[in-house]
């Protein structure tokens, strides 16, 4: 018996496309193309593509930790109504430190999201030795800093390579947020000395030297210790191809880059103020100078696209003070529509867009080709989008906590319309459908039994 056929729908593959039915029994994709069965139901899909699911590998739902900002409830269902049916999160409050760390943190989220999901561990400078105990458990990745951030200790140089030697012994995957602590404290001490409280600090105080300095030592400590590590939203051209020297010299390197550093421009801040506090900051000059950018991850260069989704509400950042206004951005709800636009644009293949959304990061964590494809075997991870449907993104219709979004006002074109998580319809036109509980932990690689 089949329990779901979508018919009529062209299917998205990074290698290209073609029209074809899927069959789905008991959550899982049984066949692709006729198939001489009657299905329990039948979703007439005509004129949409059907893409994988989407794959984001780092978001922030802040549960436990900081949950008026954000929860597993509120993140998953948003992140379901942008089109994904994985996420990989690490949260910023109370960070998974270690195996029971985990194990209390999958109790926890026991029926408490949507879609399924993966979590991140964070590595202390001081708890480098519970590295390969936190991978066996299952964390799906290990989050080190080499700046100080959210009151998180700076892995600097001696540790990242006590750090990187550790996880190349186990093969495990590290992913960094590349911002140089010395040079971020210096700006800091030095535009507080001033006086400076304005909006324009956020640049100054994050710069782009900062961000460059540490991707290159990353890079090279990477190289040194073959370690497998992602460079976490890499905001600008010339650190991507810092990075890309030592990748080419054979470091295991991989390029996340997040939709605020193709859509959203430096200046800004000056206007929105907090709700362009995010790190590293936008980079752009204007719009129209993120042409470099689509080229890298058009040619792959950067290898995928996460959101860094970390929600603050409104009341939170419009606190007065903008060195206390929290750092961070809501993003889920928006990344897929965000990169169907840019393809309507002319400005990347939508086949390109499903690599760098769902195949790519699937098969970095582990979990391809169970998710981020829509091969028979795989999940039933679907999401069905219009590539021709107009929108203006509004604040009125945010699912997350946040209430606002960046791109409110943007008038875009194209975007989901159904997100199906293992069979299961998720998300219909924007609006998340069902009840927390469906979504399960996916244990990382280094699990016993992981697949």
């Amino acid at each position: 018996m089949i329990d779901l056929t979508i018919h009529g729908a062209t299917v998205v593959t990074p290698g290209g496309r073609f029209p074809a039915d899927i069959h789905v029994r008991e959550g899982r994709i049984v066949a692709l193309g006729a198939l001489d069965a009657s299905p329990a139901q039948v979703v007439d899909a005509g004129g949409l593509f059907a893409m994988p699911g989407v794959v984001d590998s780092h978001v922030h739902f802040m549960d436990p930790g900081d949950p008026e900002r954000e929860d597993f409830i509120t993140g998953s269902a948003a992140a379901a109504a942008g089109g994904t049916t994985t996420v990989v999160e690490h949260t910023h409050g109370a960070p998974v430190r270690d195996a029971g760390g985990l194990r209390q943190k999958v109790a926890h989220l026991h029926r408490r999201s949507l879609i399924d999901f993966g979590l991140a561990a964070h590595i202390w400078p001081d708890r480098l030795a519970g590295m390969p105990e936190v991978w066996e458990a299952g964390a799906a990745y290990l989050k080190v800093f080499t700046c100080e951030t959210h009151g998180v200790p700076a892995l600097l140089a001696g540790d990242l390579l006590q750090c990187f030697r550790a996880a190349a012994r186990f093969d495990g995957l590290v992913l960094i947020h590349c911002e140089d602590d010395a040079v971020t404290r210096e700006r800091e001490q030095s535009l507080r000395q001033a006086g400076r409280s304005d909006y324009g600090i956020i640049p100054e105080w994050r710069s782009r030297e900062a961000e460059e300095i540490a991707a290159a030592e990353a890079a090279l400590v990477a190289r040194l210790t073959g370690a497998r590590v992602v460079i976490a939203h890499t905001s600008h051209p010339e650190a991507v191809e810092l990075i890309q020297r030592e990748r080419a010299r054979g470091a295991r390197l991989w390029v996340e880059s997040c939709p605020q550093y193709f859509f959203l421009e430096e200046a800004e801040v000056l206007t929105h103020g907090p709700f362009r506090k995010f790190t590293p900051p936008a980079r752009l000059v204007q719009r129209e100078d993120a042409g470099r950018m689509w080229q890298l991850l058009a040619s792959g260069e950067i290898t995928h696209i996460s959101t860094d989704h970390a929600p603050a509400t409104r009341a939170q950042k419009q606190g007065g003070d903008i060195w206390k206004a929290p750092f961070g951005l809501p993003g889920v709800e928006t990344t897929l529509t965000l990169m169907l636009h840019a393809v309507h644009q002319g400005w990347v293949t939508l086949e390109r867009v499903v690599d760098a959304l769902c195949a790519r990061p699937a098969q970095l964590f582990g979990y391809y080709p169970r998710k981020g494809s829509l091969l028979p075997g795989a999940d039933a991870d679907i999401t069905l989008v219009d590539p021709a449907r107009p929108r203006i993104i509004r604040d009125d219709q945010v699912i997350s906590k946040a209430g606002w979004s960046p791109y409110a006002g943007m008038a875009v074109v194209g975007g989901p319309v159904m997100t199906f998580c293992r069979g299961r319809l998720v998300a219909r036109d924007g609006r998340p459908q069902g009840e927390p509980g469906w979504g399960r932990w996916l244990p990382g690689m280094g699990a016993s039994g992981a697949s």
